[in-house]
């Protein structure tokens, strides 16, 4: 007859012993992380951030359209507010138009002449016609002469630099040379037609033709003026800073406001941050925030809130921290001024750390 076996009962201590040693640090363990993740979501999330040191940015751009001559600076060259950064020639068509429009007056003004004189001062007044005819022409060939060394003067350097070819300098010299003697034969045909007029004006002219004359000639120079001031635009820097980007080179066409040169301040002005959600602490201006370098000489200073946003925005990619996710977040931005005492680069990123 088989005998059963009687299990040997444990004491209770021993049973307790066995579940202290088995699966209480499990617990403790498991604990220890809920109560990690639970403390860093509730008071280092809202807390601590990350900002960009902000700076001033500047485009330079032309006021009319035309052909940017030259550039007197190179990316990464300083700046100082109203230097010259170069310039851009008018298109000769502008100023071609604008002469051809006292042209189209001047027309009206001898058809209207020769109906109103009598038959004796037709001659007469055919050659003050002429004349005035011949004055434009000499404007409009004394614009393009500017013009033409404008293009010669580029040419010029550009040849130094051996960037054109000997060809293209000596094309230029070659129209510049030809508009000048162009130039000088018609101040000698104007310079010989005024003395013609002169012996030839009749004796009793209409009253009205000196006021014709006088307003013709001062339409002239004021368009000789206005195209001088207007023929070429100086480029200047708007502010003390460093050449960042060059959009354009020399010879190019180029659009009215038109972006040629961005310029941007060697200094930061304030901090721009983002609080990621979930936000718990409500910022307000005159919050006091530790601002942390990220440099190897890591630099801290105190700085103020100056601003708070009025809704959350995506974070720029440069704001994330590192580890989390590559996708965008929304955050409350807020403005913050730079702490005194901080050498920081415009576009540096910063810890930033708010104190309740």
């Amino acid at each position: 007859m088989e005998k059963t076996a009687i299990p040997i009962p444990r004491p209770i201590a021993e049973r307790w012993r066995d579940i202290r040693l088995r699966h209480v640090p499990v617990l403790a363990y498991l604990v220890c992380i809920a109560l990690a993740v639970y403390l860093w979501n509730r008071h280092w999330t809202p807390s601590t951030f990350m900002g960009e040191v902000q700076g001033t940015l500047s485009n330079v751009t032309s006021a009319q359209d035309g052909r940017l001559m030259n550039l007197s600076v190179r990316q990464f060259d300083r700046v100082a507010k109203g230097q010259i950064l170069g310039k851009v020639a008018q298109a000769p068509g502008a100023a071609d138009a604008g002469l051809a429009a006292i042209r189209a007056d001047l027309e009206v003004m001898r058809a209207r002449m020769v109906l109103d004189q009598h038959r004796n001062d037709q001659n007469y007044q055919q050659q003050r016609v002429d004349y005035l005819s011949q004055r434009v022409d000499l404007a409009i060939a004394r614009a393009k002469l500017r013009f033409a060394q404008s293009e010669l003067d580029r040419n010029e350097k550009l040849h130094t630099e051996n960037i054109v070819s000997q060809f293209d300098y000596e094309t230029a010299l070659d129209n510049r040379d030809a508009l000048a003697a162009e130039v000088k034969e018609r101040e000698a045909l104007v310079a010989e037609t005024e003395k013609s007029l002169a012996a030839a004006k009749p004796a009793g002219p209409a009253a009205s033709e000196p006021l014709v004359l006088d307003t013709i000639d001062k339409a002239i120079k004021a368009q000789e003026e206005q195209f001088r001031l207007s023929v070429e635009t100086v480029l200047r820097s708007p502010i003390d800073g460093v050449v960042t980007k060059i959009y354009r080179n020399p010879g190019e066409n180029i659009l009215a406001s038109e972006p040629l040169i961005t310029i941007s301040s060697e200094h930061g002005e304030n901090i721009i941050g983002f609080l990621r959600q979930p936000i718990s602490f409500e910022p307000k201006a005159g919050d006091l925030v530790v601002v942390r370098s990220r440099s190897n000489r890591r630099q801290i200073g105190e700085a103020r809130i100056v601003k708070v946003g009025a809704r959350l925005e995506l974070f720029t990619q440069p704001l994330r921290a590192r580890g989390f996710d590559s996708s965008q977040e929304r955050g409350l931005p807020v403005l913050i001024d730079l702490p005194e005492g901080l050498a920081l680069y415009p576009g540096e990123l910063v810890d930033l750390v708010l104190k309740n």
